[in-house]
């Protein structure tokens, strides 16, 4: 885009620290590791760009003849995620490389139900850069992010049996990260959830329209910025969690602030250990967030743009009720922000809030108790007592029979 003769900021560019940050200028029709041939841009984060590419590796089949080995050749589709230039010990960049190598192994010898919904990687390499090595990490193209799927419905309510189907399968994921592979996703949020893609069609779309309309990359202070493919795409109603650059082992204990503002667990909040049971919390908000189009906290100071503690507190303690006392007196915030017996001391006031009154998508009855009791389950102070990802897999609201998906929806959003 260009205003009054220069180029306006695009996507990634748009984003906070962009100028801190070293990207590696992809080009389409470049080739990675003399194997991926990159199609077209997919999307674009704080720390890497993602691209469609072609699978073009040389798969050597004795006694046939060269025609015969050219037809040999992989043809499959892989999104290509291009990391920023980052080697830094503490980098989302290398801990999520770091992760996804130890999920690869126990991936390896596994047969969990999990591995379905876990977006593993097919392979890691570096490529070169002006300013140094990049990570780039090839994984199966999937479809558009649950946070891109709202945007396609109205007020960003997703569909109660849609809501359903993809949390149930993404405990599963949930539940093989901690038991299986003793790690904690720790940013679970609808931006790091995809919907499936079931078979190639998208991105055969994708490739067509790029041969037909090829992507005019832009210039801006020298960095070259292509602007991300969008597709038609048909709702498969199944999750694939991604994106482990925050993922955490779950021992040794961890106490350090952490998770993003909006799905921060109560026990980070407080200054405690945490481990496994914070990701369970995260499902229970982002539940909420699905099928209310709105997020359940906002402990957010607008004016300024920043994180208000005791404004978080206070929600948590509306929504809750006051936090146990074994619990709170064990926090290093404890006699800032409540007395002796628990109960909350500073300002703002309690609000007067409910899970009741949030949710208005799920008619008062026997159904809507249920649902109340399965958020219940996950959104509770005391991590100990907080239901586990294999206990919640069979909570009776997820396990209600269903007639079918509440007709067929097809959405347009970018796919990664």
């Amino acid at each position: 885009m260009v205003d009054g003769g220069r180029c306006q900021p695009l996507e990634e560019q748009t984003l906070p620290l962009y100028h801190q940050k070293r990207y590696y200028p992809v080009k389409i029709g470049e080739v990675f590791k003399n194997q991926y041939r990159i199609i077209a841009k997919l999307g674009y984060g704080a720390y890497s760009t993602i691209w469609l590419a072609r699978d073009e590796r040389f798969i050597h089949t004795p006694n046939l003849t060269d025609i015969d080995q050219l037809r040999c050749r992989s043809k499959q589709y892989t999104s290509l995620k291009v990391c920023v230039q980052d080697d830094a010990e503490a980098s989302p960049v290398i801990n999520e490389v770091r992760m996804l190598r130890r999920l690869g192994k126990f991936a390896q010898d596994a047969d969990h139900p999990g591995l379905d919904f876990t977006r593993l990687a097919s392979d890691i390499f570096e490529i070169d850069g002006q300013f140094g090595r990049h990570h780039c990490i090839a994984t199966k193209p999937q479809g558009s992010s649950l946070r891109t799927l709202q945007e396609t419905f109205t007020d960003a309510i997703l569909p109660k049996i849609l809501v359903k189907s993809l949390i149930h399968r993404l405990l599963f994921s949930i539940n093989w990260l901690h038991a299986t592979c003793g790690v904690v996703h720790t940013d679970i949020s609808p931006q790091n959830v995809l919907t499936e893609a079931e078979d190639e069609l998208t991105f055969r779309d994708i490739e067509e329209k790029e041969s037909r309309e090829p992507s005019i990359p832009t210039t801006s202070d020298g960095a070259l910025v292509y602007k991300s493919r969008a597709t038609m795409e048909e709702l498969s109603g199944i999750p694939v969690l991604t994106d482990f650059g925050q993922m955490r082992l779950a021992e040794p204990i961890n106490k350090d602030w952490w998770m993003p503002d909006l799905y921060r667990a109560p026990e980070v909040l407080l200054g405690l250990p945490w481990g496994f049971p914070v990701d369970v919390w995260s499902v229970g908000v982002m539940t909420l967030e699905l099928l209310e189009g709105k997020n359940l906290f906002d402990p957010i100071d607008h004016v300024h743009d920043q994180y208000v503690l005791p404004l978080a507190l206070v929600q948590y303690v509306g929504y809750l009720g006051p936090p146990p006392l074994e619990v709170i007196m064990r926090s290093p915030l404890f006699s800032t922000y409540f007395d002796e017996e628990g109960n909350w001391i500073s300002e703002p006031p309690v609000p007067k809030t409910s899970f009741e009154d949030f949710v208005t998508t799920i008619a008062p009855g026997d159904e809507k108790e249920l649902f109340l009791k399965f958020v219940r389950k996950m959104l509770v102070w005391d991590p100990e007592v907080r239901a586990t990802s294999n206990e919640i897999i069979a909570d009776e609201w997820l396990m209600m029979p269903v007639d079918d998906i509440e007709g067929e929806t097809r959405v347009t959003g970018t796919t990664q």
